[in-house]
């Protein structure tokens, strides 16, 4: 199926994936090494496809499909993942609904391996891979957060939560550190090696999903009670800003690659908008169907997000 529009449009591309189902999840690749990838987790299947962008166009190719025995909460690639060299090395994890994480690897020939991790004993909302590919970290309704390594993936670190923990964050520029986020609002940032708490961020309301800004270790988004909290974690007291987005509870944030938008959805408010952090403009507010979690590309001011059964990319740009 060919499916292209030009990339001057607001939105930019839109792809009709209902004989699959409802889109649960969605992952584009945080990683230069598969800058490209995208991952698509529907009730009982992953869809791995590879983003095409030529000639102003864009367009998406189907590379594998993955059955689940679970409905997708959750997916992440790793680091290692890569198509540019033979043969293809594809791994990523799926949190499923039963509780358990299921780790991929595949070179798309048919050699394909599914590892099943089964320590949670409930529901998990955020998986991880570091950017050095030591850990893969989780977060669980249980109120832990585990560390797995990711040589057998054994599960390592098992930290104690004083609420479910609803987002996991690693950074590239210091990979000694894990962010964690807990429903109750609490956002600590943990000592790897010695599993301490070295910083922690509290405003106090219910938190519905965290995101660390990949650009600028100093900033962290926050989405609590319909607010977008920003933080700024040289003055970590107080939120930098404090911007109403949403009317409801819960949803989804991210930043883009550049550190200066971030895109929030909610299910209740069925609206995307994408803000400049550093006016409080809204350069986008998109009305949606029933949205999954929200995506940018890791190179291009591409926003994306599942829509229902549609897959969609915005062009959003911050000037």
């Amino acid at each position: 199926m060919e499916i292209a529009s030009h990339l001057n449009d607001s939105k930019v591309f839109k792809k009709d994936f209902s004989e699959y189902g409802q889109i649960l999840n969605i992952e584009l690749s945080p990683f230069i090494l598969s800058q490209d990838l995208i991952l698509i987790g529907f009730e009982s299947r992953v869809i791995l496809g590879h983003l095409r962008l030529e000639d102003q166009t864009l367009d998406l190719d189907i590379l594998a499909e993955f059955t689940l025995k679970s409905r997708c909460s959750s997916l992440s690639i790793s680091p290692e993942t890569s198509t540019s060299i033979l043969p293809n090395n594809i791994i990523f994890a799926v949190a499923c609904k039963d509780f358990k994480v299921r780790v991929f690897r595949s070179d798309l020939r048919g050699d394909d391996v599914c590892k099943v991790l089964s320590d949670h004993n409930s529901y998990i909302n955020d998986v991880k891979f570091d950017p050095d590919n030591n850990f893969l970290a989780s977060v669980s309704d249980d109120n832990t957060a585990k560390l797995w390594e990711t040589e057998d993936f054994k599960c390592v670190v098992t930290l104690q939560l004083t609420s479910p923990g609803i987002s996991a964050c690693w950074h590239k520029e210091d990979n000694s550190k894990l962010l964690i986020a807990e429903k109750i609002g609490l956002i600590r940032f943990y000592n790897v090696e010695t599993q301490n708490p070295i910083l922690s961020l509290d405003y106090g309301k219910p938190l519905s999903c965290t995101h660390w800004a990949p650009s600028d270790s100093q900033f962290v988004a926050s989405l609590q009670l319909g607010e977008l909290l920003i933080w700024d974690l040289s003055k970590p007291c107080v939120p930098a800003t404090n911007t109403l987005v949403f009317t409801e509870a819960g949803g989804h944030v991210r930043f883009n690659a550049f550190g200066d938008l971030v895109a929030a959805i909610n299910n209740l408010d069925s609206t995307l908008k994408v803000v400049d952090i550093r006016t409080n403009q809204v350069k986008l507010a998109v009305s949606v169907v029933l949205p999954s979690n929200v995506n940018w590309h890791c190179r291009y001011p591409l926003v994306c997000l599942g829509d229902y059964m549609t897959l969609t990319f915005w062009k959003v740009v911050s000037k």
